[in-house]
């Protein structure tokens, strides 16, 4: 659950800092005070968009910091330990801040420990589920209900899930190697002669992987070949060749030593040591000696050498590859033509391996679709209950399968190797295709939800689905930004009991303008914006008994607040409060 969250220099909020209970937060206010900035930082802060436009007018950065405590720690605590955040959730609450510079820099820490957008978003699925108006589009795109179906599901429906999609990229990219093998003829004669001469080029290139490195570390010793041979002249000059030598010297010296060691015996080991100095010298001497003449290296001049450069300079700007990559490209069109020149014999191998793959993913699509049907018949009582108490009785609600299609274009190459079974078309998500139809009245034919719904018809669809699947949901924030727009009376109030529901289980923040909502939560904040010092400040109260009267009272009456007003608002309030004060 969000503990707290602190928001700075944010659209038109200064600073505020926000301490949230673990049940149900409503937020009210007027329109514009700034309800929603509050959750666009909580959405920001769980991995959603930032943007410079955000940062407050006449500040350099916005900051939003929240500290979450964690119900279910394993989802969490697995990703931050693969990107190396090293914190134990087990013994310290979650702590994400993020902070947005006007220049553009966007820096993450999450328990101190640098991060970024990528991990957070990881991380923030696991946190909150933010709910908006635009979320109706969800609900109205067919597109969208096999996922929604997939998300009623249990850990056995998500394996099998899984299980297909494993069997369904190999057999994809068997697929697509098959419909590419069966290009048109003239394509595929064009496609040959290109790639026979890419080979016989690169054949002719006699690659060796690593010999360019090798090639420029040898034309940079030839470059310096005279420099070398100048310095090891006078090396040689200076260690034995000259008069005055260090050789030279060194044997006048031991001339001396000898008569000093005859003189006095204590200059006896002295004598080995300088012997010892004079043979190592004369082997040093030796040794540079036979390096003076460098014409070539392994038999290859100066000019071969830049030469070879230059042919492989110019094979890796016309392939735009290294020669490691030609070498791979090289394997790739040798097997290509392979395939072409070998057509028949190819076909018939990768014919097996696709059906053979086909079939495997077409029986864990099988196991998945009849797992789809079952979820299908739950969500479908599930929902149908949910509305009923959302004063929907008389709603219909059904999932609907629609026809399997067949891989037309599959099939148009695979007369020959399997005639008598067509193949089914299958998707990322299965060969499944659903649809939700409903019928609102008693008496009307069912249709799909997008042709049928109404606003507020499709705030209680919304609400019944969050109901739904947040029963087998793990623990988090749930956000509800004026869901319940276009109702009123005990539909409001049937809304209401629907939140409160779901804080069973989650944390719910949500912004509403109804007093029946306002009212049912244990937290009521509320939003005002001033204007001082010429600028527009954004505060957030949290309401006391008194004052949560007088605003649900406002909620109730418009610009007025009566006495009628504030005894309905009392009476709305006083069962909440005083189940608040019985659980405290």
């Amino acid at each position: 659950m969000l503990v707290t969250l602190s928001i700075e220099n944010f659209a038109i909020i200064d600073a505020v800092q926000i301490d949230f209970n673990d049940q149900m937060t409503v937020l009210s206010g007027e329109t514009g005070a700034g309800k929603s900035i509050i959750i666009d930082a909580l959405g920001i802060l769980c991995g959603g968009r930032g943007s410079t436009r955000l940062i407050r007018e006449g500040s350099d950065r916005l900051v939003v910091e929240g500290l979450f405590r964690l119900k279910e720690i394993a989802p969490v605590q697995a990703t931050l330990e693969e990107v190396g955040v090293e914190t134990d959730l087990t013994q310290e609450p979650l702590i994400i801040r993020r902070e947005i510079q006007r220049s553009g820099t966007n820096i993450i820490r999450i328990n101190g420990q640098l991060a970024n957008v990528s991990t957070l978003k990881q991380i923030g699925h696991h946190l909150s589920d933010i709910h908006g108006q635009n979320e109706h589009q969800a609900l109205l795109n067919p597109g969208e209900h096999l996922h929604l179906l997939d998300a009623f599901g249990n850990t056995e429906h998500r394996q099998l899930l899984e299980t297909y999609q494993t069997a369904y990229q190999q057999y994809r990219t068997l697929r697509q190697d098959w419909l590419t093998s069966h290009q048109d003829e003239a394509v595929q004669s064009q496609r040959l002669s290109f790639i026979e001469f890419q080979a016989q080029e690169i054949e002719a290139l006699e690659l060796v992987e690593g010999e360019d490195e090798e090639l420029e570390a040898q034309s940079r010793r030839l470059q310096n070949q005279q420099a070398l041979v100048q310095h090891l002249s006078e090396l040689n000059q200076l260690l034995s060749e000259s008069d005055h030598s260090v050789l030279t010297q060194m044997e006048k010296a031991q001339s001396v030593l000898t008569i000093l060691a005859d003189l006095d015996e204590t200059y006896q080991p002295l004598i080995e040591r300088l012997d010892d100095l004079v043979y190592e010298t004369q082997d040093l001497a030796a040794t540079l000696a036979t390096t003076t003449t460098l014409d070539s290296l392994e038999g290859q001049s100066f000019d071969d050498i830049e030469e070879r450069l230059m042919t492989l300079s110019q094979a890796k700007r016309k392939y735009h590859r290294t020669i490691p990559e030609i070498l791979a490209y090289y394997e790739e069109i040798s097997e290509e033509i392979y395939q072409i020149t070998h057509r028949e014999q190819y076909l018939d191998r990768l014919a097996k391996e696709m059906l053979a793959s086909y079939d495997q993913a077409e029986q864990a699509a099988q196991a998945l679709h009849q797992s789809r049907q079952h979820l299908a018949i739950g969500l479908q009582e599930a929902i149908l209950t949910e509305l009923s108490d959302l004063y929907m009785e008389n709603s219909r609600f059904e999932v609907r399968f629609k026809e399997l299609r067949e891989d037309d274009a599959l099939m148009e190459t695979l007369d020959a190797y399997r005639p008598e079974a067509p193949l089914i078309q299958l998707q990322a998500q299965g060969y499944d295709q659903v649809e939700f139809y409903v019928a609102t009245n008693i008496g009307e034919t069912m249709k799909p939800l997008i042709k049928v719904a109404s606003g507020g018809e499709l705030s209680r669809f919304m609400l019944a689905l969050k109901t739904v699947f947040s029963r087998n949901a793990a623990p988090k924030t749930m956000v509800f930004d004026e869901i319940d727009t276009g109702v009123s009376g005990r539909v409001a109030q049937a809304i209401a009991e629907k939140m409160v529901s779901i804080a069973k289980r989650h944390q719910v923040l949500a912004i509403t303008h109804l007093p029946q909502v306002a009212a049912i939560a244990q937290t009521q904040l509320y939003i005002t914006k001033a204007v001082v010092d010429g600028r527009t400040i954004s505060a957030v109260e949290t309401l006391d008994p008194a004052g949560r009267q007088q605003v649900v009272a406002h909620m109730i009456s418009g610009e007025e607040t009566t006495p009628a007003s504030l005894e309905l608002a009392d009476e709305l309030l006083v069962p909440h409060q005083v189940e608040g004060r019985d659980k405290a």
